[in-house]
């Protein structure tokens, strides 16, 4: 009688995690997959820099800026973008641009032209406009640009960059292996802090 009872108890037990299983793949299979995390802050729809990229305007400390380029760097797959942007001055002095790099976390500066920087050379800690800067990050990296950038279609830059306390920066960049170094100044932006408004948008609503 014992043994009869075991084995209507082991089938009732296996008839219930049957139906449940049963359920459980039809409930996979009704159901699509969990998408990939996303990152907030990066370039694509969705982050706060949806929609950066040539003809957006890039609203910083209340001056509207127009993309009129961009640069595309990639260093052995590490990869990082400048948006270059039109002042609405003429000569070196309407010259500014953003850096975006999403690699290691969104960094985001925003950088113009080093006034008087004269034959300021990358070599150990530097001084500029009374600030000293020590150097970070040095390195090569192949580029592909479009729109209006001031170099050419492709190629590859060098760089070296500085920082000093505060979060002030220091970039020095050339075209060539053998060419001059064009020096900028820079700081980084909370992403916060921008309004992005793709091409062909003025205002958040339009």
């Amino acid at each position: 009688m014992v043994a009869v009872i075991v084995i209507v108890v082991l089938v009732a037990l296996g008839a219930a995690i049957g139906i449940w299983w049963s359920k459980r793949d039809r409930a996979g299979a009704g159901s699509s997959a969990i998408a990939a995390p996303v990152d907030p802050l990066a370039e694509g729809p969705g982050g706060p820099l949806d929609g950066l990229g040539i003809g957006a305007v890039v609203s910083h400390q209340g001056h509207d800026y127009v993309v009129r380029g961009q640069i595309r760097f990639d260093e052995d797959g590490y990869v990082w973008t400048e948006y270059h942007l039109d002042t609405g001055t003429d000569g070196e002095a309407g010259r500014a641009w953003l850096s975006v790099d999403v690699s290691d976390g969104t960094d985001v500066a925003f950088w113009r032209p080093a006034d008087d920087a004269g034959e300021l050379e990358p070599s150990g800690p530097v001084t500029y406009a009374g600030r000293t800067y020590k150097k970070v990050e040095s390195g090569a990296a192949r580029f592909t640009a479009s729109g209006t950038t001031g170099v050419p279609d492709a190629g590859k830059a060098w760089y070296v960059d500085y920082q000093a306390e505060g979060g002030r920066r220091l970039g020095f960049e050339r075209w060539s292996s053998e060419g001059s170094w064009e020096v900028s100044v820079g700081e980084t932006v909370p992403v916060h802090l921008l309004e992005i408004y793709p091409a062909g948008r003025t205002s958040a609503g339009a």
